[in-house]
């Protein structure tokens, strides 16, 4: 080989690792990220949830909110709850409630539990698997207290697909305002 054919050749090798370290190689799922829509309730919160979650089912008027995993079975959602409290309520009683209401489900087994804050505000948070109404599901609840309410957000699924609309819960959760 030529000194000049090598010299084009390395050149060319040159020219075509340039461009191609500019290009990217897209792999996996190619689908549109969803797009976001905040829910404003008259109960005085607001939470953003992705589109393809089902839209919001209001109950109790309204002191009850339900959003359904994209997997569209009522079993798995993520549910806002507004509850009025006494006086003497705070976050305190508020969480050995909620904590006493789960451990009377069947099979109720502690992941997690620990503060953290909800809105802004100082609030408790645990994750649990229980048998409920015959289905054994995996469910993280998250409150807080203001102006006397309590405010529960609860993200439940199957123990089998819990972790693949966590991601999205967890987003809810965060965006979740008080007014």
């Amino acid at each position: 080989m030529s000194k000049k054919t090598a010299v084009l050749l390395i050149g060319a090798v040159l020219i075509v690792s340039v461009l191609m370290s500019g290009c990217t190689f897209n792999v996996g799922n190619t689908s549109p990220t969803p797009s976001s829509t905040t829910y404003t309730s008259a109960k005085g919160y607001s939470i953003k949830y992705s589109s393809d979650w089902g839209k919001p089912e209001e109950q109790n008027s309204g002191t009850f909110v339900v959003f359904l995993t994209p997997a569209n079975n009522v079993t798995e959602n993520l549910n806002v709850q507004v509850v009025n409290l006494s006086a003497s309520d705070t976050l305190a009683t508020v969480t050995d409630n909620v904590i006493s209401n789960a451990q009377d489900y069947d099979n109720f087994k502690q992941i997690e539990a620990t503060n953290t804050t909800l809105a802004g505000l100082p609030a408790y948070k645990i994750v649990y698997t229980a048998t409920i109404d015959g289905d054994q599901l995996k469910l993280l609840q998250t409150w807080t207290v203001k102006d006397g309410k309590a405010y529960v957000i609860t993200y439940k699924g199957f123990p089998t697909n819990y972790d693949t609309h966590l991601s999205a819960a967890q987003q809810m959760i965060d965006s979740f305002q008080i007014r």
